[in-house]
């Protein structure tokens, strides 16, 4: 689908004195998208220069605009020498393709150089024009969703699918009309730090072409996710979790995996609520939700899946729906003991469903009520590979090989489990010289047909299906009698007719069912095991039969200090090894709770437990509003970026999120060679780490939000000679942009109407 960028530079403002006999400088700006270039008049001898200039227009395709990002360079104009570079811009065009995103993108963005860091900003203006193209073999995914958030936003529960959107108590756009299940990608390159132009290149100059490379490899990844969602069917990605693996000489990969959806947009606020205003002039919010259209995607007209699925979603919410999740009952135990025709009619859906998908892996974390029926626990696989074993490393063949084990492995880990599914699954890997560590990891659990049902999606269907007890998820779906594993099964203290286990162990959230005794707390293992320094093969073999006692001492750590506390099941946990020539870390965290459905006798309770649940309550996090994360920072030189809040979470407390803009994607690479006189390792990283969260949020800004939620530093490798007083750091931060507003603010706006509507009715009675 062909389409127009245009972009226009407006001003600039602190920039660096470049000229010591002036103390000024002559700036002008290089505009490029791909293969185009273009310039800006040269504005003399001032700090904070208005070029005012012409539309600088790219006629381009969709594909490269996904691929390509716009790329703006600051430069000093000298007459007798070569052109002194200032920083650099990298602009993301993919929320602009979007129609439910914005659609402008203007406001200051700091100029980065990969040397000395921010050297000032410089106000730009951003549009796109998309043409219409009805070529369906085009190689583009314009308009897909993509979110980071691995969360039950975009499930409402039951209530808020069958009445009013606005009983839902935490903030949702979207609703799940299906989940289509898992979806992954890698794309492989060469790494610009090795190849031989980097030997006469300069630090700037190779820095800069890495940091385009992973902005490039970034844009094409997602671009062929999407183009897999498509073929599915859906219009959206959720829980997408993006990855990069620096080997060396090998080259560099990217990874992406995430769960294909098939969205559509609720109102969820009323017309007249006002919103704040922001520093562009994003998309009109003036539109009431119930006169916007429900059709996702891109803002052309043209013939493609994301249309077509929406529009069957427009014409009403009863519409045929194919299975595609997986559920079904475990062949004994608790869960088998469930009978009826409708239960086995469920189970032979759940199997032909399974067959026809080749990894039932889900990277959600948490669900709606009844979606999650019952949790195995944690399945886990890792392997040791060889990276100069790597027959064509430009090639992605061999490390989809790789990968494909792992989760062939998984896959058989949840089975002997009785589950069908894996939820709140991830891939890492850790790299050291020649060896590679893959790692995955999810929950083993068995899913409720509610969203996979046969036929319309109304409220006659919905409560057809047997729905298990609010405890049902901590039932064993394993059969009691041929246990994979030594385990202490006991009756349920809720229901007292099905087994649980004494502790169990999950990556995903707690769910919304879950009864809850005291607080939880963060529960941490650590560990450290040295090996021999070897080389090829032989370190290969070391690592390989370190790693399963490894992660048994790290399961035995966080069960003994699940006990110690006085609790009995842990959620969230996430597992990271690290590799170094001489030494194997390991490290586990996740949240501690004490589940009513677990609990033991009162014999059975140990004396000290009351002092346990003191220390629960000491232990339990910030109340609601103190959040750090959610602090505003100081301004950055003036700007109004302070505004933009940052936050880990997938929602952001007392507030309402309005609008999804995008997802925030973007990479940085830093590097000194002072690095004593800016404070060591600590300050340089401080510092470095300050100026990613000021461009983060000068880009958000631009985009029109004024939040960042599901934010996480995904990447930060450090490399660091003391010898030669250098560091490089580079660092790959994530997020989604959005638009929140206030509770306190909406109540306000629906009081303000409806006093007006008071004040005029009167007014005619008395008349």
């Amino acid at each position: 689908m062909p389409g127009k960028l245009k972009a226009k530079i407006v001003a600039g403002r602190h920039l660096p004195v470049m000229d010591r006999a002036s103390d000024l400088t002559d700036a002008f700006v290089e505009v490029k998208f791909g293969n185009t270039t273009f310039k800006t008049d040269v504005y003399p001898k001032s700090l904070n220069p208005q070029w005012n200039s012409e539309w600088f227009k790219f006629e381009v395709d969709d594909e490269d605009l996904q691929d390509e990002p716009l790329q703006i360079t600051v430069l000093d104009h000298d007459t007798y020498s070569a052109n002194d570079a200032i920083g650099k811009v990298y602009i993301d065009i993919d929320p602009l393709l979007c129609s439910e995103a914005a659609t402008v993108i203007s406001g200051w963005l700091p100029i980065y150089d990969t040397i000395h860091g921010i050297r000032g900003e410089i106000n730009v203006l951003v549009k796109v024009d998309l043409f219409n193209d009805l070529n369906r073999f085009r190689q583009s995914s314009c308009g897909l969703l993509l979110f980071f958030l691995p969360s039950d936003v975009l499930f409402p529960p039951l209530s808020a699918l069958l009445c009013s959107p606005y009983s839902t108590s935490i903030p949702r756009c979207y609703r799940a009309i299906m989940v289509h299940g898992f979806v992954e990608e890698l794309v492989v390159n060469e790494d610009p730090e090795y190849q031989w132009i980097d030997r006469i290149r300069t630090p700037r100059a190779s820095n800069e072409a890495r940091q385009r490379l992973l902005f490039l490899m970034s844009g094409e990844l997602q671009r062929k996710i999407g183009l897999k969602v498509l073929e599915m069917g859906g219009n959206a990605v959720v829980g997408y979790l993006q990855c990069f693996d620096l080997e060396g000489e090998s080259g560099l990969v990217v990874r992406a995996i995430g769960t294909a959806c098939t969205l559509e947009k609720i109102s969820t606020f009323p017309a007249t609520a006002t919103y704040p205003s922001n520093s562009s002039p994003s998309k009109d919010m003036k539109d009431s939700p119930q006169a916007a259209p429900s059709t996702l995607g891109c803002r052309s007209t043209h013939s493609s899946p994301v249309h077509s699925a929406s529009s069957r979603l427009s014409q009403g919410f009863s519409v045929s729906v194919p299975t595609l999740l997986f559920a079904g009952m475990g062949s004994g135990g608790s869960a088998g003991k469930e009978a009826g025709p409708l239960k086995a009619l469920l189970r032979q859906q759940t199997q032909s469903a399974l067959e026809q998908r080749e990894y039932p892996f889900f990277t959600l974390t948490a669900f709606p009520p009844g979606f999650l029926l019952h949790v195995g626990g944690v399945v886990s696989a890792r392997s040791v590979k060889l990276l100069d074993r790597i027959h064509n490393p430009d090639e992605p063949e061999t490390r989809d090989a790789w990968w494909e084990e792992i989760r062939q492995e998984i896959k058989s880990h949840a089975k002997a489990l009785g589950c069908h599914a894996v939820v709140g699954y991830s891939e890492s890997t850790s790299i050291c010289e020649e060896v590679c560590i893959l790692s995955a990891s999810g929950t083993a659990a068995i899913l409720g047909s509610r969203f996979m049902q046969d036929g319309p999606l109304d409220a006659e269907h919905r409560f057809e299906e047997v729905v298990s007890p609010g405890c049902g998820f901590c039932h064993i779906p394993y059969d009691e009698l041929n246990i994979p594993f030594p385990a202490q099964l006991t009756y349920c203290y809720c229901c007292r007719h099905y087994k649980v286990p004494d502790v169990l162990f999950t990556t995903i959230d707690l769910p919304t069912e879950a009864n809850v005794t005291g607080k939880g707390c963060l529960i941490q293992a650590r560990l450290c095991r040295t090996k021999k320094k070897a080389q090829g093969e032989g370190n290969a073999t070391a690592i390989s039969n370190l790693l399963p006692f490894l992660e048994y001492e790290l399961h035995t750590q966080l069960m003994n200090k699940l006990k110690l506390r006085g609790m009995n099941a842990l959620f969230g946990l996430r597992i990271q090894i690290s590799v170094g020539e001489t030494m194997l870390l390991g490290l586990a965290s996740a949240t501690g709770v004490y589940l009513t459905q677990l609990k033991l006798k009162a014999h059975t309770i140990r004396r000290g437990s009351v002092k346990t649940t003191s220390s629960m309550e000491k232990a339990s996090p910030l109340p609601e509003g103190r959040s750090r994360s959610l602090r505003s920072n100081r301004s950055y030189s003036g700007s109004s970026v302070a505004v933009v809040k940052m936050t880990p979470l997938s929602f952001i407390p007392g507030a309402k999120i309005i609008k999804y803009l995008g997802i925030i994607n973007m990479f940085f690479i830093r590097e000194t060679t002072s690095l004593r006189e800016e404070g060591g390792v600590s300050g340089f990283l401080h510092t470095f780490i300050a100026e990613v969260f000021a461009m983060v949020r000068a880009h958000v800004a631009a985009l029109g939000g004024n939040a960042v939620v599901s934010y996480s530093m995904k990447e930060c490798v450090f490399m660091e000679n003391p010898n030669k007083n250098q560091a490089q750091c580079l660092i790959n931060v994530s997020g989604d942009a959005v638009i929140f507003v206030r509770e306190s603010e909406l109540e306000l706006t629906s009081v303000q109407p409806q006093s007006a509507t008071t004040q005029t009715s009167n007014g005619g009675e008395g008349t």
